[in-house]
Order: C-alpha cells, then sequence, then structure tokens
C-alpha cells in the first residue's frame, strides 16, 4: 500500500482559503450586526422625536384652549399615555363536558 505524499504549499493554501473564508464570514455576521443597530438607534430617535413632537402639539392643543377631557372625547391620547391594545373576546361558552372513555372490550 502506498502513501500519497501531500505537497506542503497546497496543503497551506487549502488552510489559507478555508480560513479567508471562514473570517469573510465573521465579518458578514459583523457587518449585519452593526447595520441592525444602527437600525434600532435610528428606530429610538424616531420615536424620540415623535414623542417630542406629540408633546408640543397635544401643549399647544392646550393652549388654543382645549382641555384635557374635551381632547381625549375626540380620540386623541395624550402625551405619555400608552395606546389601548385590543381586548381578546371572552367566549360564554362552557366548555364541553367531559364525556366517559368506553369500557374497553373482552374477547374470549
Amino acid at each position: 500500500m502506498a502513501d500519497k505524499r501531500i505537497d506542503p504549499d497546497t496543503a497551506a493554501a487549502s488552510a489559507r482559503e478555508l480560513l479567508e473564508r471562514s473570517v469573510e464570514e465573521r465579518v458578514a455576521a459583523v457587518r449585519s450586526l452593526v447595520a441592525a443597530t444602527n437600525d434600532v438607534d435610528a428606530a429610538d430617535q424616531a420615536a424620540k422625536d415623535a414623542r417630542d413632537a406629540h408633546s408640543k402639539a397635544w401643549d399647544a392643543a392646550l393652549a388654543s384652549g382645549w382641555s384635557d377631557k374635551e381632547l381625549r372625547a375626540t380620540g386623541a391620547r395624550a402625551p405619555g399615555t400608552l395606546g389601548t391594545a385590543p381586548r381578546a373576546r371572552r367566549s360564554t361558552r362552557r366548555p364541553a363536558e367531559e364525556t366517559p372513555a368506553p369500557a374497553p372490550e373482552h374477547s374470549e
């Protein structure tokens, strides 16, 4: 049985290719992570800007003569309050009563 000789330079080139592929995959993962982080930061800033604009608009409405109660009656939400989530409907049906399992049949 003859042993196949492996060229060290060929093995080194294969190893380098595997390492480079691994590095590129890892770098791509970091690139994707940082892009997602930037998206979150931008969304956080946009939400803050929207909350500030909402607060200023509420104050302007109050300054124009509206009361809190009147504004709420229009469906407007005061700054700092969360919207109401739709409530789950409750069923008035009672759960079906359990029926006893049929008796096992005996064969003789």
